[in-house]
């Protein structure tokens, strides 16, 4: 992957002047960068996650303004606990029944989560779904830098001290 190919897709998330503006954007262009299906951001609250954005190539909607407990998901909450990125595949030997079902309900192979991290921890979840294929490691560590890019910007629009 080509810096400035990443560079190009982080400069587009500059223009935003709201957060929903900063989300929505953020899913488009993960999915492009990855040349992903899918993609979904949502709020941590406590033990609850909350769907605030999406974009699907499919144009098909996710789930958003669906609500999931964090605790029933082990790899979400390993991603929120620790932020480091995480995938599976519904085909995988070892998959979480529980995300392995819900990629099935949604009709997806695989799933890449990274935290959306501010100053104050992981702010949010960044889903990437793919119908036909894996994610691997390099896809996770581009993923996580553009969260990390995503969440300094989300502070310029939401301070930490107005919260």
């Amino acid at each position: 992957m080509h810096s400035d190919v990443f560079e190009r897709r982080v400069s587009a998330l500059a223009a935003e002047t709201t957060i929903r503006g900063l989300l929505g954007s953020a899913c488009r262009e993960l999915v492009e960068l990855l040349d992903a299906t899918a993609c979904a951001v949502s709020r941590v609250i406590g033990d609850l996650l909350v769907g605030l954005d999406e974009h699907t190539t499919s144009g098909r909607p996710l789930a958003i303004g669906h609500e999931y407990l964090i605790s029933d998901f082990p790899l979400t909450r390993e991603v929120v606990e620790t932020g480091d990125p995480r995938w599976v595949s519904r085909l995988d030997e070892d998959a979480d029944e529980h995300e392995a079902a819900l990629l099935a309900k949604l009709g997806f192979e695989s799933l890449l989560m990274v935290c959306l991290p501010t100053a104050e921890g992981c702010w949010g979840l960044i889903e990437v779904y793919e119908e036909s294929r894996r994610f691997d490691g390099e896809q996770a560590r581009l993923a996580a830098r553009f969260a990390a890019r995503t969440g300094s910007l989300l502070e310029l629009l939401e301070p930490p001290a107005s919260r």
